[in-house]
């Protein structure tokens, strides 16, 4: 293997380059405003968007790449509110299993009631369980808070009525705890969960364990997963994956994707597409989102013109996406538009 050399390119060169290997000029952008999106959008990343039409670039055109781009934008910004209406409900369902479980614990028992529960050594399957990162840090001790900012976040008003040291005297004094952190302001339970990374989240469902029962498996069943041969931890890992390409502006609509065991309608929906693909990443968020059922989606034709069909619509009317594209999206005409519509659907599926 050869070493790497960095060559210098400017988004004007860059762009001149492009035409010289085949590409088609823009149709409704000048050369300047050409160069001006393209400093916007950074000579590295557009690249990634024009080698999606190799080896058939000459049939594309400037306008199309920038769409390609745009739309994965769009993408971002969509998947980052579905990712984060599941990790909503991931928390309301690890909260609601984990208090239900120790509220059944008979009477007497260490830890019934116990809202510090998770900070028990022997509540965990794995050996030297540890909690840190951002998910911890957001509970370090707060020395000054006016009486006023108390009452703006429920974190700051737990730092100001409640101490660490009195919880772990009345909850934690005769157990085995997990490795702590000085100067942090462990809260319970519910608190924690509810500031909590997505990552922190999926580390509790997958290690945290109540007696006998294991959380991951109570957690999948509220989501429809009930055959104990499906793994739930895929697609907590598979969300993960999508939340961190939409949050750091990767490409998306024709990447591959971790895979998971599909199940039920999920199954019947997704058995003609590829399995790493977008549209079956598209799939998972509706069902991890409760929103996959049979009546509303009985084939998958149903699903692509319905939601796959708003999807382009939304992106093509979006105001943002307008305006950042110095309204190319407004501009293009139905039949070029179509064309690199089919093109993307085509790299989603």
């Amino acid at each position: 293997m050869s070493h790497y050399v960095y060559k210098s390119n400017t988004a004007r060169r860059y762009l001149a380059n492009l035409y010289a290997n085949g590409l088609q000029k823009s149709r409704y952008l000048s050369d300047d405003e050409a160069v001006q999106l393209l400093e916007r959008i950074g000579v590295f990343k557009f690249k990634g968007y024009v080698y999606a039409f190799r080896p058939h670039g000459h049939a594309y055109s400037f306008d199309d790449a920038v769409l390609l781009f745009y739309f994965d934008k769009y993408l971002s910004r969509l998947l980052m509110d579905m990712t984060s209406g599941i990790e909503t409900r991931l928390k309301a369902t690890l909260i609601e299993v984990c208090y239900k479980h120790i509220s059944n614990l008979p009477k007497g028992h260490l830890q019934k009631d116990n809202p510090f529960f998770y900070l028990i050594k022997n509540n965990y399957k794995n050996r030297n369980p540890r909690l840190f990162g951002p998910s911890v840090d957001n509970w370090k001790a707060v020395t000054s808070i006016t009486h006023s900012e108390r009452y703006i976040h429920y974190g700051l008003y737990y730092h100001t009525k409640y101490d660490f040291v009195s919880n772990q005297a009345k909850y934690l004094s005769s157990v085995t705890t997990i490795s702590l952190s000085g100067n942090i302001n462990y809260p319970p339970f519910h608190y924690f969960v509810e500031s909590a990374t997505l990552g922190t989240v999926k580390y509790l469902i997958k290690h945290l364990k109540i007696g006998t029962v294991d959380i991951k498996d109570q957690v999948a069943r509220k989501f429809g997963i009930t055959n104990p041969r499906v793994d739930f931890l895929p697609y907590l890992e598979r969300l993960n994956e999508v939340r961190n390409r939409a949050a750091h502006r990767e490409r998306l609509f024709n990447r591959s994707f971790r895979s998971v065991t599909h199940i039920d309608h999920y199954k019947t929906l997704s058995h003609t597409i590829r399995q790493h693909g977008f549209l079956d990443v598209y799939l998972f968020l509706f069902f991890m989102l409760g929103k996959l059922s049979s009546s509303d989606y009985p084939t998958l034709d149903v699903f692509e013109k319905e939601e796959v069909a708003r999807l382009f619509r939304s992106f093509r009317r979006d105001y943002y996406i307008r305006r950042e594209s110095m309204f190319l999206t407004k501009k293009m005409k139905r039949k070029e538009f179509e064309k690199i519509r089919r093109f993307i659907l085509k790299g989603m599926k």
